[in-house]
C-alpha cells in the first residue's frame, strides 16, 4: 500500500516506518503536526513537539513530500474513547490526513505507538474517517526486545528530552539509544520505567537509519531546563543549527525478521504431528451436523442477573423459501431492537454476540447491514456455520449487560472495549464489526479468535496444531492487553470451534500444554495451582476464512488460585450427564459446564433425545419436545429453563451432538 508516515522525528515513527517497508508497503509522503511560532514544546497529549526544528531535514534526508501543519486545538476530549470534537487538537491530525490523501492518493497512515490506548485510538478514529489503514507494527511489542531491534538495526537516535526518575538532562541528554540501552534496562528493573519511553520518560531524535539517502548532522544546541525538579528534572535539547550530509555507506534494510513468523516458528518448532494430509484439511460433512428441526424457534430471553447480565437468544430473520442475507440480517436487527427496547436497554449493552450463519459464504454480505447497527466499540463476537433450520441464514444470542443498583462500598465500575483496527505484529486487526474484547469490572468476554497472521491478516498456512497454537496466542495477547496480568489461565469458559472431529485431541492437547506451562511457572514461585474452565470443543461445519480452529475465552481478573469448583454426575438411560460449576475467586463470577455423553449402544436419535429429557429434568424444566432440536436450539431450550441464568449453562450446550466434553 501507499503510506503517508506519521513522524515526530522520534524513533519509535522512524522504526515503525522501516517495519513498513519490511512489510512491503511504500512510504510515499511524510506528515508532521508542529508547535506555534517560538514554541519547542506543546503541552499535547498526542504529540512529540520537542525537536521539530529538525523535521524540514528529515524529510530531506528521505527525499520524499513534506506535509505539517500547526497544532491549532487541545487536548479537549481526554477519555478513554474519541468522538469527533471541534477544537480539539486530534481534528487537526484529521485535516492533515484529509490533505495528505487529496494530494498523494495514500492508502494507509505509519504510526509508531507502542503502548498508548490515547494515541491509538484517535488516531485509528481519523484514519476510519478518512478509509485509511494503520499500521501499528510496533503495538503492544516486547520494549526491552524492540529497543534492541532498532540499534541493531542501525537506527542512530540521540536521547533530546528526559523527564524521570533517575534521568538526568546535564548527563543524559545527546546520548545515543546504544549509550543508554543497559541503563535504561536498569531503570525499568528498579523503577518501572518504560525502556522505550511510553510513559513519557525521554524521546528521541532520529539522525540517521536505513531509510535515510543523508543523514542529520548537528551543529549547534543548548540545553533548555523546563523543571529544576530535585528528584525527576526535565530538560530538553534546543537546535540552532543542522545540516545534512552524504551517507559513506548505507546499511541494508533487514526484510526478513517478520515477529510474527518468528513467534508461530517458535510456538509449533518442538511439536510433532505425522499427519502429512492434515494441512490440506477437510471440513466436517454438513450430515454430521444436520438440523433436525425445520420449525421457527421464537426469541427467549433469560431473567436478569444480580451482576445486571441477561441473554437474549434465538435471534433470526423470518424464514423462507428464498432468503436474503442482508433482508434477513435486517429483519432479525429489528427484531433484536423490540425486544431490546423491551427490557428498557439499547444495542450498545450488547457485550457478547453468537453469531450463526448458515452459509459463511454469506459472511461478508452479513458484515455489512450488520455493522450499521454498532458504533465505534461493537460488541465482541464469536462467528461459526451451523446447521439451522431451512430458510433460516442466521442466528444471534446476545449477552446483555447493564449495572443494577450502586456499587458495594461505592466501588468503581469499569466497562470499557478493546477495539484495535491497526495492522501489527501483536494480534488481528477486526475482520468484521466487532470488539477483540469488552471488559466489565472483572469479567473480559473475547471475540472468537483465528490463527491469522497479524501484519498480513492472511490465515496461517498448516493444519490443526499450528492454528491451534496461534489462535491460542492471539487469544491470551488479547486477554493481557484488556487486562494486565489475564492470561488463559484465568479463563473461566473457554469454546474452542474446530471442523474436523480428528482434531479435537489435537486442540485440547495444546491447550493443556498451555495451561501446564502457566502452572510450572506458578510452581517455580512457590504458588499454589490455579483452577481453570474447561475447555469446550465444538464440531461445525466451516470457520470464518477457511480457518480450522477459532477459540472463544470468557475469562475473571480473580486470582484463580482462589476459586472453587464443584462436579456432580447423573446418570441417564442412554448416558450420562457431569455438570461442573466453577466460582471466581471474588465470587462474581461463575460458570456451568455440561458434558453430555452416548453409550455406544443407544440409538443416535432416541439417545440424544433422552439426553435431553433428563437434562431439562435435572434442572427443573420442561418436558421433552416432541422432537430433537438444532443446536442453537438447545442453547435457546437450556435457557428457557429455571436453571440460573447469565453466563452459564451455556457451557457444553453446543457439544451435545458431536459427544465432545
Amino acid at each position: 500500500m501507499k503510506v503517508v508516515a506519521l513522524i515526530s522525528g522520534g524513533k519509535d515513527s522512524c522504526y515503525n516506518m522501516m517495519q513498513c517497508v519490511a512489510a512491503g508497503h511504500r512510504i510515499t509522503a511524510l506528515a508532521n503536526l508542529r508547535p506555534k511560532e517560538n514554541t519547542d514544546e506543546l503541552d499535547s497529549y498526542m504529540y512529540q513537539t520537542v525537536g521539530h526544528q529538525a523535521i524540514d531535514l528529515y524529510a530531506e534526508a528521505m527525499d520524499l513530500p513534506l506535509y505539517r501543519r500547526t497544532i491549532e486545538g487541545a487536548s479537549l476530549d481526554t477519555g478513554r474513547e474519541y468522538s469527533q470534537r471541534d477544537g480539539d487538537e486530534v481534528e487537526d491530525l484529521y485535516h492533515l490526513l484529509k490533505l495528505v490523501k487529496e494530494k498523494e492518493g495514500v492508502e494507509a497512515v505509519s504510526v509508531g505507538a507502542i503502548l498508548s490506548d490515547y494515541q491509538r485510538v484517535r488516531v485509528e478514529n481519523v484514519c476510519t474517517r478518512l478509509h485509511l489503514q494503520p499500521l501499528a507494527y510496533l503495538w503492544r511489542r516486547d520494549q526491552e526486545v524492540l529497543l534492541g531491534e532498532m540499534i541493531s538495526c542501525d537506527l542512530h537516535a540521540l536521547v533530546i528530552k528526559v523527564a524521570a526518575f533517575g534521568l538526568d538532562p546535564e548527563k543524559h541528554l545527546g546520548k545515543s539509544l546504544g549509550e543508554m540501552e543497559s541503563y535504561l534496562k536498569q531503570l525499568s528493573q528498579k523503577y518501572g520505567v518504560n525502556v522505550c519511553g511510553e510513559g513519557g520518560e525521554y524521546e528521541t531524535l532520529t539522525l540517521d537509519c536505513p531509510l535515510f539517502k543523508k543523514k542529520i548532522v548537528i551543529d549547534s544546541m543548548e540545553t533548555v531546563i523546563h523543571s529544576a525538579d530535585a528528584f525527576a528534572p526535565v530538560g530538553y535539547l534546543r537546535f540552532s543549527k543542522m545540516h545534512l550530509e552524504e551517507k559513506t555507506n548505507s546499511s541494508a534494510l533487514p526484510l526478513d525478521s517478520c515477529p510474527c513468523l518468528q513467534s508461530i516458528d517458535k510456538m509449533t518448532e518442538e511439536q510433532v504431528y505425522a499427519d502429512e494430509a492434515d494441512a490440506q484439511g477437510e471440513s466436517t460433512s454438513q450430515p454430521d451436523l444436520k438440523c433436525h428441526a425445520d420449525g421457527e424457534l421464537l426469541a427467549s430471553c433469560s431473567a436478569r442477573t444480580t451482576l445486571g447480565y441477561r441473554w437474549l437468544c434465538g435471534i433470526s430473520g423470518p424464514q423462507c423459501d428464498e432468503p436474503d442475507i442482508q433482508n434477513q440480517t435486517r429483519q432479525a436487527f429489528a427484531l433484536l431492537q423490540g425486544e431490546v427496547q423491551k427490557m428498557g436497554l439499547e444495542l450498545k449493552h450488547i457485550v457478547l454476540v453468537h453469531l450463526y450463519v448458515q452459509s459463511m459464504a454469506d459472511f461478508s454480505a452479513l458484515n455489512s447491514v450488520y455493522q450499521s447497527y454498532f458504533g465505534s466499540n461493537p460488541p465482541a463476537r464469536v462467528c461459526v456455520e451451523a446447521p439451522l433450520p431451512k430458510g433460516q441464514l442466521l442466528q444471534m444470542d446476545c449477552l446483555l449487560h447493564d449495572w443494577v443498583g450502586t456499587a458495594p462500598d461505592d466501588t468503581p465500575r469499569h466497562k470499557h472495549a478493546m477495539h484495535v483496527q491497526s495492522l501489527s505484529h501483536w494480534a488481528p486487526a477486526n475482520i468484521g464489526p466487532y470488539s477483540q474484547a469488552i471488559k466489565v469490572d472483572e469479567a473480559v468476554f473475547c471475540a472468537g479468535q483465528i490463527a491469522l497472521v497479524p501484519c498480513t491478516m492472511q490465515l496461517l498456512q498448516g493444519g490443526a496444531l499450528r492454528q491451534a497454537c496461534l489462535s491460542f496466542a492471539h487469544t491470551e495477547s488479547v486477554l493481557q492487553a484488556a487486562s494486565s496480568g489475564l492470561t488463559l489461565g484465568h479463563a473461566l469458559q473457554a469454546h474452542c470451534y474446530v471442523t474436523r472431529r480428528r482434531d479435537v485431541p489435537v486442540v485440547r492437547r495444546v491447550w493443556q500444554r498451555k495451561l501446564e506451562e502457566l502452572r510450572a511457572e506458578e510452581e517455580s514461585f512457590g504458588e499454589e495451582e490455579a483452577q481453570c474452565g474447561p475447555l469446550v470443543v465444538v464440531v461445525v461445519p466451516h470457520l470464518p476464512r477457511g480457518a480450522a480452529v477459532e477459540l472463544h475465552v470468557i475469562a475473571s481478573h480473580d486470582d484463580p488460585r482462589e476459586r472453587s469448583s464443584s462436579r456432580v454426575t447423573t446418570q441417564a438411560p442412554s448416558g450420562a450427564i457431569e455438570c461442573q460449576v466453577l466460582l471466581s475467586g471474588t465470587r462474581q463470577c461463575a460458570t456451568v459446564s455440561l458434558s453430555l455423553t452416548l453409550l455406544p449402544s443407544a440409538p443416535a436419535t432416541a439417545g440424544e433425545e433422552g439426553l435431553l429429557q433428563a437434562l431439562r429434568g435435572a434442572f427443573g424444566g420442561r418436558p421433552a419436545p416432541s422432537r430433537p432440536l438444532p443446536l442453537p436450539a438447545v442453547r435457546q431450550d437450556l435457557l428457557q429453563t429455571r436453571q440460573r441464568p447469565g453466563r452459564t449453562a451455556r457451557g457444553r450446550a453446543d457439544t451435545v451432538f458431536e459427544g465432545h466434553s
